[in-house]
């Protein structure tokens, strides 16, 4: 039988962010004696009872005032899928399962690797040789682990987690061990924030042990719930590709193991093995167009920082020579027409499928074509995100930011959009 967990997590409510695991039963109701206690007046002392069949998980309403709502319909029981929401009263909470690959030890090895006699104990199974103890920032929120040669054989451990990581999987033994050297180990324990949405940072995390929720806000009440991750897998790659800030918020859903890349190492990883950011980019093209597709699902639209016209413009782009670009799309002319326009950026529809495939952040030339009596306006743009069309449609979208206009042309377009 597969080894899966199952979550409760609190999308909208007083406890906002609460993660709850389902391991044999949850109660849920008013009474303090409920595993899950909400004190919101709709909800009934015991209101419903969530309980694993194997690994299936059961929603049963045990004669609430109000009742028990799965994906916005009533029920007396039900069997609850990933993605589902879970209504009682006016909290909201989203249910996730998750596959567990088979049990790695890494936390405890890794962790406890070359113990030193007379070593000071921080935490559960992490220990510093005394010379260093005074050397290392802790803080009850994450553990550091410094390198050294009291811990050579955790650098020599790294190797095989490492090489079980889709990403490295085409890296020779010599290149994981030159990561095991770079990477730095840190532990969070359950709830804790590991990146939080709009932070400048450009690390990468691999998760090694344990389980994070992703997730990003667009209003002060707007959350959407994007992925539950966990061993093998990776986040941060959108910031490390663009430069862009953190576009969503991480935590950790029990005691979790990372092994964190810094900018500098990834980019000397990217460079020796290619293939490596192939792999970065098209897991970020994924995660972009999987949360636009939540977006609009949630019906919510990004807040911008300028109004946005809804504008079918001709535009004219080329990719720039200084940007590490597919051959197909070395020194091409590309003709396409505007989707909408705002003083900072352009999203424009394009056919090429060979486009999909440029590099985020890549620096675009372009040509606007206003109508008459404005002219044309050039300047040079940034890629930001590119949106597949949906089922059937042959265009994308490429969302460009402007980052350098001369102001002749910027003063045309403010009038115009103005105007």
């Amino acid at each position: 039988m597969r080894a899966v967990k199952s979550y409760l997590i609190i999308e909208k409510g007083l406890i906002e962010d609460r993660v709850f695991p389902v391991e044999k039963q949850v109660t849920i109701g008013r009474n303090p004696d409920n595993t899950i206690q909400l004190t919101d007046p709709n909800v009934s002392k015991r209101h419903a009872l969530v309980y694993l069949i194997g690994d299936q998980a059961v929603v049963e309403d045990l004669g609430s005032q109000t009742g028990t709502f799965v994906n916005r319909e009533q029920i007396t029981k039900a069997i609850l899928s990933n993605g589902d929401t879970l209504q009682v009263g006016n909290v909201t909470f989203r249910f996730f399962q998750k596959e567990i690959p088979k049990k790695q030890s890494w936390l405890a090895d890794i962790l406890k690797a070359n113990q030193p006699e007379n070593s000071v104990r921080l935490d559960e199974g992490i220990y510093l040789p005394p010379e260093m103890r005074h050397a290392v920032r802790y803080s009850p929120f994450f553990e550091r682990i410094p390198r050294g040669r009291n811990f050579s054989r955790r650098s020599h451990m790294l190797i095989k987690p490492l090489s079980e990581v889709p990403l490295f999987s085409s890296l020779n033994k010599e290149d994981l061990a030159r990561i095991s050297q770079v990477a730095r180990l840190m532990v969070f324990d359950q709830g804790r924030t590991i990146i939080q949405q709009g932070d400048r940072g450009k690390s990468l995390y691999i998760i090694l042990d344990g389980t994070v929720l992703v997730f990003t806000y667009y209003y002060p009440a707007s959350k959407v719930l994007l992925a539950i991750l966990s061993e093998n897998q990776f986040f941060g790659e959108i910031a490390f590709l663009t430069g862009a800030p953190r576009s969503a918020t991480v935590k950790a859903l029990e005691k979790t193991l990372l092994c964190e890349l810094s900018f500098e190492a990834m980019r000397e990883i990217v460079q020796r093995s290619p293939i490596v950011k192939d792999i970065l980019e098209q897991c970020a093209r994924e995660r972009i167009n999987d949360l636009e597709a939540k977006k609009r699902a949630a019906g919510l639209v990004e807040q911008r920082r300028h109004q946005r016209f809804v504008l079918k413009l001709p535009v004219s782009f080329s990719v720039s020579s200084t940007s590490k670009v597919p051959d197909q799309v070395r020194g091409k002319l590309f003709q396409s027409i505007s989707q909408n326009i705002s003083i900072s950026g352009i999203r424009i529809k394009v056919q090429d499928r060979s486009l999909l495939w440029l590099p985020m952040g890549c620096k675009l030339r372009l040509e606007i074509h206003l109508p008459r009596p404005w002219g044309p306006i050039r300047c040079l743009g940034t890629l930001r995100n590119i949106f597949e069309g949906k089922r059937g449609q042959e265009f994308a979208c490429l969302g460009i930011e402007f980052t350098e206009m001369p102001q002749a042309y910027r003063k045309k377009l403010v009038y115009f959009l103005c105007s």
